[in-house]
């Protein structure tokens, strides 16, 4: 057995002695910490083993648009994860003991935006240049992003970063460096304009639910 299958097998064994039979809990107990001193193995080593890296596919290879930034933000912190941007690779990397969750979730929900992104460009911006139909666009899934957050977080909820979470940040992604998104709004104000554009997002965000779907796992639905 190598040590990643012995940190499984101790899991395992960790989670029966928490079991209501006295007899089996100090069973599993007493196997658990026999095999973490045959594999020479600490109890932070068994909490990291808990933590997982999980990515979801970035609209963009180098500079991620602010809203979905936005998006990732909410995501990450509902299902209380660090996130990382991999430059080049173009995806999110979530990590934390929920991190399979939110890039599920994280997928889903960059389906969705880019689907009433497509539609709202092509019901809304027929006849505007291809840089004023990014911008505009972009002001739609700013207030779509804004519209959904509310149920991410009420669904999953806001809980901190587990300590084995930072645990592991500082040991696989001690150097990190903070990330510039891209907002082709920034000078812009707030005219009629981009209020009437917010206003299709918020409408289009309506339509998203949040489930519970097969096996437990979160999914979003249209409606």
């Amino acid at each position: 057995m190598d040590h990643s299958k012995a940190l499984e097998k101790i899991k395992k064994l960790l989670r029966l002695a928490a079991s209501d039979n006295p007899h089996e809990a100090a069973t599993a107990m007493r196997q658990a910490r026999a095999l973490m001193e045959k594999y020479r193995l600490e109890e932070s080593d068994v909490q990291l083993a808990e933590v997982y890296e999980c990515a979801a596919r970035s609209g963009s290879k180098m500079t991620p648009p602010q809203w979905e930034a936005n998006m990732v933000g909410a995501v990450s912190q509902a299902y209380a994860c660090k996130v990382l941007f991999m430059t080049g690779i173009g995806e999110w990397r979530f990590i934390g003991e929920m991190a399979e969750l939110a890039s599920y979730t994280m997928t889903l929900l960059l389906r969705q935006v880019r689907q009433s992104r497509r539609d709202f460009i092509s019901t809304q911006l027929k006849r505007c240049k291809t840089a004023t139909k990014t911008k505009r666009a972009d002001v739609f899934c700013s207030a779509w992003v804004s519209a959904v957050r509310k149920q991410v977080m009420a669904f999953a909820g806001n809980d901190e970063p587990s300590p084995a979470t930072a645990a592991y940040m500082l040991k696989h992604h001690a150097d990190t460096a903070k990330l510039d998104c891209r907002n082709r709004n920034a000078n812009k104000g707030t005219g009629l304009r981009a209020m009437t554009d917010a206003m299709h997002g918020f409408i289009a965000a309506g339509d998203v639910r949040l489930n519970h779907g097969v096996n437990g796992q979160e999914q979003f639905a249209l409606n």
